[in-house]
């Protein structure tokens, strides 16, 4: 049943749009400013600086969260920006890209948030029911807000009013929400297996925790295979759907082999964190399926998607780049 449009102006669906775009803006500018005063972080807890301990540096973990961070806000900065300005402009793409980057959150907010949960083990915070009080935050951020969203641009008012078709640098304006989503799923992994490099390149090879140089190479490889299957996903090639839907049933089947070899104990010895790091996570309670199962997770719901965009990829000129 297609949503009714009498709770809506089109005088208030333009000015409720021009808040978004200001409002995403202001995240897009403030996450710029944000990411260089991040990298003082680094200062902060090498040799001499306030909160410095044993063996910081590339390597430990803090180390790779914070790069993690100045990586994040950089790509918040550059997508909210792009998407702010297109919301003033009414373009059709910053229409699509905002439902797309909804629907990443409700799909991985979930998964992102039980791999950093253990992060709230290592500080001391005093919260009476902590369970309930995390399940309310997730259900807000996860549900409620986007839901809201989600409810105003699916407004028959409001996708009138994003009717301007104008070309971006990327091409990006010709993908569908689907699409949209997979390009930003692209995006994210192109971060974790970056972020993946300051953690000595871990990555799950059928049965082997590769590490060091091999594990390295291997998330470089990761990292140029994303890019082309973004180019393959905007140039709408059917060799890149194949090569990606082969690539993640792979990814699955070697990270099940893999963490199943090895206890969570094996893994903190592996990657070798500072005696300070190293105590932290052994004191935690987990076991190597708490994290097999928000991996597989997202590899799995990627599958999901590949297979739903499968329709956008030509089928003529197949293998034609």
């Amino acid at each position: 049943m297609d949503m009714n449009t009498e709770l809506l102006s089109k005088k208030s669906a333009i000015i409720i749009i021009k808040i978004l775009g200001l409002l995403q803006l202001a995240i897009g500018l403030f996450s710029l400013v944000i990411a260089p005063l991040e990298i003082y972080s680094f200062y902060l807890f090498s040799e001499g600086g306030r909160f410095h301990y044993d063996n910081f540096g590339i390597g430990s973990f803090l180390y790779g969260i914070i790069v993690g961070q100045i990586i994040g806000y950089y790509a918040i900065a550059l997508l909210f920006i792009a998407i702010g300005y297109g919301h003033l402009k009414l373009q059709r793409w910053a229409f699509n890209l905002s439902q797309s980057c909804i629907w990443f959150w409700i799909i991985f907010g979930l998964p992102i948030l039980l791999m950093i949960s253990p992060l709230l083990s290592m500080k001391d915070i005093d919260i009476q029911n902590p369970v309930l009080t995390l399940s309310m935050y997730i259900i807000f951020l996860i549900i409620v807000i986007p839901g809201i969203l989600l409810y105003f641009y699916n407004q028959r008012i409001v996708k009138e009013l994003f009717k301007n078709e104008t070309k971006t640098i990327l091409g990006i304006e010709q993908l569908s929400v689907n699409s949209s989503i997979l390009f930003l799923i692209y995006s994210f992994y192109i971060i974790i297996f970056h972020i993946m490099i300051f953690f000595k390149g871990l990555f799950p090879f059928f049965g082997e925790l590769f590490i060091d140089l091999k594990g390295i190479i291997v998330c470089d490889i990761c990292i140029v295979l994303m890019l082309l299957l973004i180019y393959g996903l905007i140039k709408r090639k059917y060799w890149s759907w194949l090569l990606s839907f082969s690539f993640f049933i792979v990814m699955i089947i070697s990270t099940l082999i893999t963490l199943n070899n090895y206890q969570y104990s094996d893994i903190i010895e592996l990657l070798g964190f500072s005696k300070f790091e190293k105590d932290i996570f052994i004191q935690l309670p987990l076991q190597s399926s708490y994290f097999l199962v928000p991996i597989i997770g997202l590899l799995l719901i990627t599958i999901f998607l590949i297979m739903k965009t499968r329709k956008h990829y030509k089928k003529v000129d197949k293998y034609a780049i």
